[in-house]
């Protein structure tokens, strides 16, 4: 199928490698329809956070890789087309002669326009709730028994292990959520050993049992997972003050207006050369990024976190 505009989608999204490594970001809006719409400000912005953490990090940027996939594709007018993207990105860099990769699996919205000089991108915004896994064969999901579930003592490298085997991924023993960050973190948790606190109320305890809406609030939910690390006598959680505290098994929790209301949880699976989380999510499906998340679309100035240290063996 003839697809002229798949050129800027691909210098979009491709173009990005060049910018991590140079930190000039203005070559991507050469495919812009109008450069001073607000998602293209939202958009300099955030490669302007993204030099300073690396400045802040000390980190020289190496190279980086994009794969783009179309996952959809509709014809909204004669010039005019939405287009639904997998873009999965690969980002290398150098710290104290170290070389670090972090990876990043994204799913983004864009409208383009047939111009009289070619096609353009209208607008490309982020689409946490896009099923990037399309495609992807699971096998059907097998329920956990009760009486098998692991001990209550934590293995944070198992923990870890579980992070790395499906930050890309969903184990099939569970159920995917639109909204998937906290239910990937339990299951880490699970992984390493943490015991399920059971109840007969979703609003209490923290576990998850398989069927239709039967799991926990705590299991799946930002806001109650980190009321259930901070609050309960069963969590294996002791807060910690600062990011460099915490090591792999370690769990960071975000509140991206700073109101209150917890949004994103991520797991510690790397400290880096200066001592710092590293940490992989789900949603926006994420490898060893750095723990501020100051490169990402949802970062506020308002922006609070939480750390926790997992008791482990």
């Amino acid at each position: 199928m003839d697809r002229p505009w798949r050129q800027p989608i691909l210098s979009w999204f491709q173009g990005q490698n060049q910018v991590w490594v140079e930190g000039e970001p203005d070559r991507l809006f050469s495919w812009v329809v109008d450069g001073d719409a607000d998602w293209v400000g939202q958009e300099r912005e955030r490669w302007q956070r993204v030099r300073e953490q690396q400045h802040v990090r000390n980190i020289r940027p190496i190279k980086g890789e994009t794969r783009v996939r179309i996952l959809r594709e509709e014809l909204e007018q004669d010039d005019h087309v939405v287009v639904n993207v997998a873009v999965q990105q690969r980002l290398f860099y150098q710290m104290n002669e170290k070389l670090y990769d972090q990876e990043e699996l994204l799913g983004y919205r864009l409208r383009l326009l047939e111009g009289s000089e070619g096609w353009a991108i209208l607008d490309c915004f982020l689409a946490d709730e896009m099923d990037t896994e399309r495609n992807k064969v699971w096998s059907c999901y097998q329920p956990h028994q009760e009486g098998s579930v692991i001990g209550s003592s934590y293995n944070p490298m198992k923990a870890v292990q579980y992070a790395e085997t499906w930050w890309n991924g969903a184990n099939p023993r569970y159920r995917k959520f639109e909204d998937d960050c906290t239910n990937f973190i339990s299951q880490c948790l699970h992984a390493g050993g943490i015991r399920m606190d059971y109840s007969s109320r979703r609003d209490a305890g923290w576990w998850y049992r398989g069927s239709r809406e039967n799991w926990s609030y705590s299991w799946a939910v930002a806001h109650g997972l980190v009321n259930w690390l901070s609050r309960s006598s069963r969590s294996p959680a002791i807060r910690k003050q600062d990011a460099m505290q915490l090591r792999q098994g370690d769990v960071i929790c975000y509140d991206w207006e700073g109101d209150g209301r917890w949004s994103h949880n991520t797991i510690v699976t790397a400290i880096d050369a200066a001592g710092m989380p590293l940490v992989n999510a789900h949603t926006v499906n994420s490898r060893q990024r750095y723990w501020d998340y100051r490169d990402s679309h949802a970062w506020t100035p308002k922006i609070q976190y939480r750390f926790f240290h997992i008791e482990g063996n």
